[in-house]
């Protein structure tokens, strides 16, 4: 399922699509893929929001032997609707996950679990901090015997669904075709209605859903790899990604970020968890925490930011101080701030 919208990650995501946004050097959606393609190599990748972006991705790079189909949704038809619209495609046990997750998990255990225990349907699910902000299920020996979608005041528990469910055929007759149908808030509802087995499997490992700031900042370092170097007496510390033709000026220090590919960084700026997308300039003394900038954002000076995601395009005076906000342009065209 890679037709999110990915409200919450705007500006990053007024250019491309939530699927295609880079993790480590790579569209977040290629981690989905790598993880299934250990039970098969054949894809159907359901697409809306600027799908011709995801497309244009596969038609241009070698799919390594995947067999690569595209569902359009002019109209999105919800996680549910999006998978009867590919129900010709399926003819027997199928994998259907968010393309916007990274986990840990091998998905054999998962596959394993749900035909042993012969569900209708199996969902992966993580132990959460936040109840609030998922689906969670109650799970008794194996079997969900309720949901709850994001309870503000007494959950039922904090097992958290991760959007990756194992399915059976049989799920497609309780979708409307053409319809807007959601998995959570109406095909599970349906099938337990009618006494199909739902099963829930505690997954292991790390599970990132990138659908927030915080959340994306927390995935490029998950997966990036440690700091081995240093470069002009700067320092670099935890985990580090860097793209290519990256420019590091001096007596800087670079903790826990993700430096994508044409970046300068002129002299003693510290950035520390943070993502730095493609071509942007940090002007020298300045200091990043905590935040993102969008393709091509330019800091002049001493710029200070902090828990934010800017933009891309946009120009930061000198001495400019950001906290706690999103900065956006709001139209195409640069921006001087």
């Amino acid at each position: 399922m890679a037709g999110g919208l990915g409200t919450r990650l705007r500006p990053i995501t007024d250019e491309i699509p939530k699927s295609l946004i880079p993790v480590a050097g790579k569209p977040v959606v290629f981690y989905l893929m790598e993880s299934l393609s250990r039970i098969s190599n054949d894809f159907v990748l359901t697409v809306s929001y600027r799908y011709e972006k995801v497309i244009d991705l596969f038609s241009g790079k070698a799919v390594k032997g995947r067999n690569i189909l595209f569902s359009v949704e002019k109209e999105p038809l919800g996680t549910a609707g999006g998978i009867k619209k590919v129900e010709k495609f399926v003819e027997d046990t199928f994998i259907v996950g968010n393309a916007d997750t990274i986990f840990q998990q091998d998905v054999r255990g998962l596959v394993d679990f749900h035909k042993k225990n012969k569900n209708s349907v199996t969902l992966g699910l993580t132990p959460v901090d936040d109840p609030s902000e998922f689906g969670v299920a109650k799970v008794i020996n194996g079997r969900i015997v309720k949901f709850q979608e994001k309870p503000k005041v007494d959950p039922i528990s904090n097992l958290a669904n991760v959007g990756l469910y194992v399915m059976e055929p049989e799920v497609f007759d309780y979708i409307e075709k053409g319809k807007q149908v959601d998995v959570a808030k109406d095909l599970l509802p349906a099938l337990q209605a009618e006494g199909k087995k739902i099963g829930g499997f505690r997954m292991k490992g790390v599970w990132i859903d990138i659908g927030r700031p915080r959340d994306l900042i927390k995935a490029n370092i998950f997966v990036s790899p440690k700091a081995k170097n240093t470069s002009k007496g700067s320092r670099l510390i935890g985990k580090i990604y860097m793209g290519k033709k990256v420019k590091i000026g001096k007596n800087c220090v670079l903790e826990n970020v993700a430096i994508y590919d044409g970046t300068v960084i002129e002299d003693n700026v510290s950035i520390k968890n943070s993502v730095v997308y493609d071509r942007s300039i940090i002007g020298s003394g300045s200091h990043i925490s905590d935040s993102i900038l969008s393709f091509g954002s330019i800091l002049g000076e001493g710029v200070i930011i902090s828990d934010s995601v800017i933009g891309g395009g946009l120009l930061l005076r000198k001495g400019g101080k950001i906290e706690g906000t999103v900065v956006s342009l709001g139209e195409d065209k640069p921006g001087n701030y």
